[in-house]
């Protein structure tokens, strides 16, 4: 029996479960003091790591008793999807915030601080950057500027899997979109296994969302941007942070919104009914490049609760193929499954260089 700890650090919380073989035993959402996490990220580790040590002792496990520790990947340069083993190179672009600063970075270190301290193997499965594209999408009109690969990778791979599993399938053998609906929304073509187009769900193209603005008009963008004198920082803020639901409904509270929208109130409606349409035509491009075969459209993320988007959305794009939702995310049992499947040999470990 394989005894594994899953590790997924956020900006203000640590989730941290124990499962044996794909069973989860335990699990808690540690919510982290201001005092902590207003700390530069890297000054964070101490109280994170310690925070999951007393997960472990509530539980009557220690760090000695585990076999893999599993963690949320970074940002990292660009890689397929898969599991990979953490190593020294990973670690060190994960620390110095090379490719970028995220709380997630500071898993993949207390990953590897299990691996050196207690001799447990330390994995990280499909990070953010899980780079799969085909050479055509990632061509813009621009010299100099090409899309890049960032998604809800883990949730994505792990809804496509979950889905071929029910069908007695397997994932490499399907042509699937998967739509993630949470603060960003990210809609991938996988296309046996790789995912070959998505948008960026951070701070680039696709539909609107709660935090973020999707794509937008270009010129009308850069008149913005010269009108009010932002600076990168700032319209990158806004982008990622401050457009979308907040600064069309002043929140982004999405339950909110809708429940207005339920009581008839027109601005809430034209909002979803937008976002709905956005995430609609986010779809067919995706179906478009999968050339008409797409075996099953699957809905994820926190907004995949709502069946008054999900109803809104499905006239559409039900031309497309049969749709599913998998309301939510499955980030720990991925990470879980993932490490499982490599040590049990299912799955091929990759090495980062």
């Amino acid at each position: 029996m394989l005894k594994i700890l899953v590790v997924n650090l956020g900006s203000t919380s640590t989730k941290v479960a124990y499962y044996e073989d794909t069973t989860a035993v335990a699990g808690e959402n540690i919510k982290h003091s201001k005092e902590i996490v207003q700390k530069e990220m890297i000054d964070q580790i101490e109280d994170r790591m310690k925070a999951v040590n007393n997960f472990l002792s509530a539980n009557d496990l220690s760090p000695e008793m585990l076999d893999v520790v599993s963690a949320r990947g970074g940002l990292l340069k660009p890689i397929q999807g898969g599991t990979y083993e953490v190593n020294s190179e990973m670690v060190e672009d994960v620390k110095t915030f090379k490719y970028g600063k995220h709380a997630s970075n500071l898993s993949t270190m207390i990953a590897y601080e299990y691996q050196q301290q207690y001799g447990v193997k330390a994995f990280i499965t499909d990070p953010v950057v899980v780079d799969e594209l085909i050479d055509p999408v990632r061509m813009t009109g621009i010299k100099g500027i090409e899309r890049i690969s960032i998604f809800h990778a883990l949730n994505q791979k792990a809804v496509a899997r979950k889905y071929a599993e029910s069908i007695s399938k397997k994932y490499d053998e399907l042509n699937l979109i998967v739509v993630h609906m949470g603060g960003g929304i990210t809609a991938g073509a996988h296309m046996q296994g790789r995912v070959i187009d998505v948008n960026n769900g951070l701070a680039g193209d696709g539909p609107m969302s709660p935090t973020r603005a999707g794509t937008l008009p270009s010129s009308e963008f850069a008149k913005y941007i010269i009108d009010n004198a932002l600076s990168y920082d700032e319209v990158y803020n806004i982008l990622s942070r401050g457009s979308g639901f907040i600064s069309l409904a002043g929140t982004e509270d999405a339950l909110e919104i809708e429940k207005k929208a339920l009581n008839g109130d027109r601005e809430s409606i034209e909002i979803y009914e937008a976002a709905a349409v956005q995430i609609a035509k986010e779809i067919g491009s995706r179906a478009a490049v999968l050339k008409g075969n797409v075996d099953a459209i699957l809905f994820t993320g926190g907004l995949a609760y709502s069946n008054y988007l999900i109803d809104m959305i499905t006239p559409y794009i039900s031309f497309i193929a049969e749709t599913k939702v998998y309301p939510g995310e499955k980030e720990m049992e991925a990470l879980a499954l993932g490490a499982y499947r490599v040590m049990t040999g299912t799955e091929e470990v990759q090495t980062y260089t």
